[in-house]
């Protein structure tokens, strides 16, 4: 048996209940310290696609009403009998993730530079080379920052192929969430990557089991 986690919330409200879908089991509120960890219980690792993703991130996103959230990306799974010794060791990046997060939600712009029409045949001289804008994205991205003021923020580009694509989140007060025009979201972008169970003992645990790994 495994624990797959969501988040660890601070000061969730007692009125919080969770959404009627998860990735895993119903999900349970465990104690770490004066916060709660977000889990369910599954027999093996989950696997990444639309609805696990979207069941993943439901669950995460009902936490925005706590004082603070660290949201756990897509599929951090640890071995039930490991869980606290895990949850003791990720303690000290925990809270001070959380000192940095408390009280704001991400809030993101999305950008996209489309290929031009030539670019099937490549017989524009521009697009000879792949598309275009990747610098120019970027440009825009930081003038964006410099124009909304916010100090906090990350820039990724994971767009490829013919267009080019880029989003820049924002790490904002819950009060100014006027600020930018998407969200507000669990702040993914500015969490740390915690540790997945490794996957050598993911294999030996499923081999006890008697599951292929």
């Amino acid at each position: 048996m495994y624990q797959y986690l969501y988040a660890i919330a601070d000061r969730l409200p007692a009125a919080w209940r969770p959404p009627g879908a998860s990735v895993g089991g119903p999900v349970e509120l465990r104690r770490l310290g004066d916060l709660v960890v977000l889990t369910s219980g599954l027999e093996r690792p989950p696997e990444a696609n639309a609805r696990t993703l979207a069941l993943h991130h439901d669950v995460v996103a009902s936490t925005l009403d706590a004082a603070g959230t660290v949201p756990f990306r897509f599929g951090v799974v640890v071995a039930g009998t490991d869980l606290e010794a895990w949850l003791t060791a990720h303690a000290p990046l925990v809270n001070t993730t959380l000192a940095q997060l408390r009280g704001c939600v991400e809030m993101s712009v999305k950008l996209l530079r489309l290929h031009c029409g030539h670019s099937i045949d490549r017989t524009c001289r521009e697009c000879a080379d792949g598309a275009p804008g990747v610098v120019q994205l970027r440009e825009l991205a930081e003038r964006l920052v410099t124009q909304a003021g916010i100090e906090r923020w990350r820039y990724r580009s994971p767009g490829g192929g013919s267009n080019v694509a880029g989003s820049v989140a924002f790490l904002v007060a819950r009060a100014e969430v006027d600020v930018v025009p998407t969200g507000p979201w669990p702040p993914y972008s500015f969490v740390p990557t915690f540790d997945r169970f490794p996957p050598a003992r993911l294999r030996d645990a499923e081999r006890r089991v008697g599951r292929p790994a």
